[in-house]
């Protein structure tokens, strides 16, 4: 496996469905020929020039420490090394995604299943060096403990097309603890719409309308925000629409108080 053939895997897969993202992506992690000849490529670049810096980003989350080799919409592969920790984690994260997980020296960890609403702890496994493990996060999960050395492990992240819900839970009682909705391709849009917004754009109202059609209702009610403030008139319409129909009845109640707020349909300007 080389790192051209990750390359041209991972593009394939960003436009896949999620079973075939991770058949595309599954040798790689069987066969990590591309990963040694990554690090022997970028430790001769520094052998060679005591300045170079290997072009990939650095990220630290708590204990862990991660270099992000691979980074889509959709697909995220990293080299992880995770410390060993006084405290033990007491959080459960669903990231929402497909991983697969090799560890490079060995790793315990305790896995946990998603049930009713809550993390149940399933059992310790125990992954020797070079093994894969294939899980679903958007209902499993695995919190790995390093021992008396840190951990090292390659990790491929792959998310189903659309939104990516992840869940945050506590370990012990299993308890929610808060949950987020990804979807980059909506925030890409909305930041486009925020420019158009600040810059006055009100001839690419229709950009905004169209966005109304988000998947999620918390994205629906962010893009009305902006259409509100680019155009109160023209946005008024929706916003009625959205009071009467919209299906998430936290959304209606926003539209229908602020409907309210703004005291009836808004004066031609």
């Amino acid at each position: 496996m080389t790192v051209s053939a990750l390359a041209g895997a991972v593009a394939a897969a960003d436009g896949a469905s999620l079973e075939e993202a991770v058949a595309l992506i599954r040798p790689f992690f069987h066969d990590i020929g591309w990963f040694d000849a990554l690090l022997a490529r970028e430790v001769q670049a520094m052998a060679a020039n005591s300045l170079h810096l290997p072009g990939f980003r650095a990220s630290r989350s708590g204990a862990a420490r991660h270099l992000v080799l691979v980074r889509t919409e959709r697909i995220w592969i990293t080299a992880t090394v995770l410390d060993p920790v006084d405290s033990p984690e007491t959080r459960v994260h669903f990231s929402g995604r497909v991983i697969l997980c090799r560890p490079l020296n060995g790793a315990r960890g305790t896995r946990y299943h998603l049930v009713d609403g809550k993390a149940v702890m399933i059992g310790v496994v125990r992954l020797a060096a070079g093994a894969v493990l294939e899980m679903d996060e958007r209902r499993e999960a695995l919190c790995l403990h390093p021992d008396a050395a840190p951990l090292l492990f390659l990790r491929a992240q792959i998310a189903p097309p659309g939104p990516v819900h992840a869940r945050i839970h506590d370990s012990c009682g299993g308890a929610p603890l808060r949950s987020a909705q990804a979807d980059e391709g909506h925030a890409r849009a909305l930041m486009l719409l925020s420019l158009l917004r600040l810059q006055g754009r009100r001839d690419a109202a229709a950009q905004f309308a169209q966005a109304l059609d988000a998947p999620l209702a918390g994205q629906r009610w962010a893009v009305m925000r902006e259409y509100l403030a680019l155009d109160t008139r023209g946005a008024w319409p929706a916003l009625a629409a959205m009071a009467r129909d919209e299906a998430d009845a936290d959304v209606r109640a926003l539209a229908a108080r602020t409907m309210a707020q703004i005291g009836g349909a808004p004066c031609p300007a």
